[in-house]
Parts: C-alpha cells; sequence; structure tokens
C-alpha cells in the first residue's frame, strides 16, 4: 500500500527545517532543501548515486563568533530527479563545526571520498 506523503512527513522522527544553506562537494556546490539533526536533502547538477559514501560541507552564517562551516560525513540514501537537477537525500555518520576564514567564503576547504580533509 502507498502512503501519502502526508503520512510519510507524520512517521518522521527527527524534525526538518526548510533552509537553503549552501552544500560544498568534493566537484561541485548545491543547495539545501531541508536540514534535520539527522541528515540533509539538498539539490545539485553533481552525478551522485545512492548507497555511497559522502563528505561535503554546509555554510551557516548566523552566529554570534562568526561564520561556521558544517562538515559531515554520510552516506547518500536517495536520489531523485527534480526539475532538470538532482535531488539528493543523505545521512549523517560524522559532522563537526569550524570557524570560516573571517577573510570571506573563499577560504572553502574540501573534502575528498577517501581519506581526511586536506590541510
Amino acid at each position: 500500500m502507498l502512503k501519502s506523503a502526508t503520512e510519510s512527513i507524520a512517521r518522521r522522527k527527527v524534525p526538518r527545517l526548510e533552509i537553503g544553506l549552501l552544500v560544498e562537494l568534493e566537484h561541485g556546490k548545491g543547495w539545501t532543501r531541508d536540514v534535520s539533526a539527522s541528515g540533509v536533502f539538498f539539490e545539485t547538477d553533481e552525478p551522485l548515486a545512492p548507497g555511497v559514501p559522502i563528505r561535503f560541507s554546509m555554510l551557516l552564517d548566523q552566529s554570534s563568533t562568526g561564520p561556521l562551516r558544517l562538515e559531515c560525513v554520510g552516506r547518500i540514501v536517495r536520489v531523485e530527479q527534480q526539475d532538470g537537477r538532482l535531488g539528493v537525500a543523505a545521512t549523517f555518520t560524522v559532522s563537526r563545526l569550524v570557524p570560516v576564514d573571517r577573510g570571506g567564503w573563499q577560504d572553502t576547504r574540501r573534502f575528498r571520498l577517501a581519506g581526511p580533509p586536506p590541510a
């Protein structure tokens, strides 16, 4: 039996916040549609596949100490076509907040999919 979107939303254990944040990927960027404590849904032009591990970061600019970057490691759980772009649902397995260089967003450290982030 198929469940409606309302039933699926109602059974979610973790509330989602609809917010547009910049997502930095290994070879590109995207924008979040929503974020929760356990995962994120974002749109991108980058080719991604379900079941694959992923490293990415999101830029948070509303902090009393200045901009922060949420660096995440997770797994892609779903990929769907949305208006010519890919919609990607990913879970968080590890995340950490780090300050962004006050010089601006250009201090973007990219993650590689294998191994630790570059120094």
